[in-house]
C-alpha cells in the first residue's frame, strides 16, 4: 500500500484566497456607494486538499499549485438560519427570490521549501494571486441591503479580474513520527479593485492577516512501523482584518476549521473526506456600517476528494467535490475542483 515514494505525495500548504463570489450580486445598476453587507474573509475551509498542509519532505525548492475551483449555487439563507424564497420588491410588492450564482476561480501558488531547517522544521513560503470570473442573475431586495435595483427586482452582471495578493513570509513545518505540524502567517493586501457600490470589484478592500496550525496524525502501523498512507487532519485559523481602504467600515474577524481523512490504495491514487466550518466571531463596526451588526454569518462544507500521480511522484492530479449547510446570513453553494501539483526540483540548493 505505501513505500519510500509516499513522501513524495505529502504536499505543502496551499492556501487559498477565495474571493467574496457575490461582488457581482451586491453591484447594481443604480446601487449608491454603500459598503454591501455580504462582507467575507479572504479565507475559506475546504477548499485546500486534504494533505496540502503535511510536511513536505522530501520535497525541497520550487513547488507550483494550481487551484481551479467551479462552483454554483441558488439558494439564500437569512439570519436565522431559514431559507429566503419571497422578498418585498422596491415598490413593495412581493416578489420571488430568484438567485443563479455560477463562477470560477483559478488561484496559482508558488512556494519554497527549504532545505535547512528552523528548530527543526522546514521553512515555506510563498505568493498566490488569484483570477476571479463570477455570473450573477438575482431577484432581491433587502437581503442584508440598502441598494436602489430595478423596477423588477432583476439583477445580471459578470464580474472577471485579478484579486487581492496574497503573501506567505513565514510557514515551519515538521515531520515526527506518527505527527506532522504546520503553523504560520500569512496576509492578504488589497490590490485587488474595490470600491464600494463598484459594479466591476475584485478584491475586498481590506488587508487580512491570518494565523493558522495544521496537525496531522498517521494511526496507521504496517509490520510494526507508522505508515503515512492513512492521514487525520484538523486544522484552525483565526483571520483578523484591517478597516475598509475607502469606507469606514472594519469586518468582523474570523474563525475557521478544516478536517479531513486521505487514505493512499497504492502508490498513485488516494482518496478522501475533508470538512470545515466558517464563524464570524466579531461584529463589523464603523460608522458605514448600516446593517445589523449583531448578526453573524457563518456556513459550513462536506466534501471528498480524489487524487492520482500520473508518473515519477512530482506531479499530482485532485478531484474534489463539496456543497455547504448551516448558513446563516449567506448562499450555499456547490463545488467542484481539478487541482493540480508540481515538484519542479527547482532551487532545491542541492549541487548540479
Amino acid at each position: 500500500m505505501e513505500n519510500n515514494k509516499e513522501n513524495n505525495k505529502l504536499k505543502i500548504k496551499g492556501h487559498l484566497l477565495f474571493l467574496m463570489l457575490f461582488l457581482g450580486i451586491i453591484s447594481t445598476v443604480g446601487q449608491s456607494n454603500n459598503v454591501s453587507p455580504m462582507l467575507t474573509g479572504h479565507y475559506l475551509p475546504g477548499i485546500i486538499n486534504v494533505r496540502d498542509f503535511a510536511n513536505p519532505a522530501p520535497a525541497t525548492g520550487l513547488i507550483a499549485l494550481d487551484y481551479n475551483v467551479f462552483l454554483s449555487g441558488n439558494k439564500f439563507y437569512g439570519a436565522d438560519g431559514k431559507r429566503v424564497t419571497q422578498i418585498t420588491g422596491p415598490l413593495g410588492a412581493p416578489i420571488n427570490l430568484n438567485v443563479d450564482i455560477n463562477g470560477y476561480l483559478n488561484s496559482p501558488f508558488l512556494l519554497w521549501v527549504s532545505k535547512f531547517k528552523i528548530l527543526g522544521a522546514a521553512y515555506i513560503t510563498g505568493l498566490t494571486a488569484a483570477y476571479t470570473t463570477v455570473s450573477t442573475s438575482s431577484a432581491y431586495e433587502r437581503i442584508r441591503l440598502i441598494d436602489s435595483i430595478h423596477q423588477s427586482g432583476t439583477v445580471n452582471g459578470k464580474v472577471n479580474g485579478f484579486s487581492d495578493l496574497g503573501v506567505m513570509p513565514v510557514f515551519l513545518s515538521w515531520g515526527l513520527k506518527m505527527f506532522d505540524i504546520t503553523a504560520g502567517y500569512m496576509f492578504y493586501a488589497p490590490t485587488g479593485e474595490y470600491e464600494p457600490g463598484g459594479s466591476n470589484n475584485t478584491g475586498l478592500g481590506y488587508w487580512s492577516h491570518l494565523v493558522q496550525g495544521f496537525a496531522y496524525y498517521y494511526p496507521l502501523k504496517i509490520n510494526g512501523e507508522t505508515s503515512k498512507a492513512l492521514a487525520c487532519m484538523l486544522a484552525s485559523t483565526y483571520e483578523i482584518t484591517s478597516k475598509m481602504e475607502k469606507a469606514d467600515v472594519n469586518p468582523g474577524n474570523r474563525f475557521y476549521l478544516d478536517y479531513g481523512i486521505s487514505q493512499y490504495f497504492s502508490d498513485k491514487f488516494s482518496l478522501g473526506i475533508f470538512g470545515g466550518n466558517s464563524w464570524q466571531v466579531s461584529q463589523d463596526e464603523g460608522n458605514g456600517v448600516y446593517w445589523n451588526s449583531h448578526i453573524k454569518d457563518r456556513i459550513g462544507v462536506l466534501g471528498f476528494e480524489a487524487g492520482y500521480w500520473p508518473g515519477a511522484g512530482r506531479v499530482q492530479i485532485t478531484g474534489k467535490y463539496g456543497f455547504n449547510y448551516g448558513a446563516v446570513q449567506s448562499f450555499k453553494m456547490n463545488t467542484f475542483e481539478i487541482n493540480l501539483l508540481f515538484i519542479t526540483n527547482a532551487l532545491t540548493g542541492n549541487k548540479l
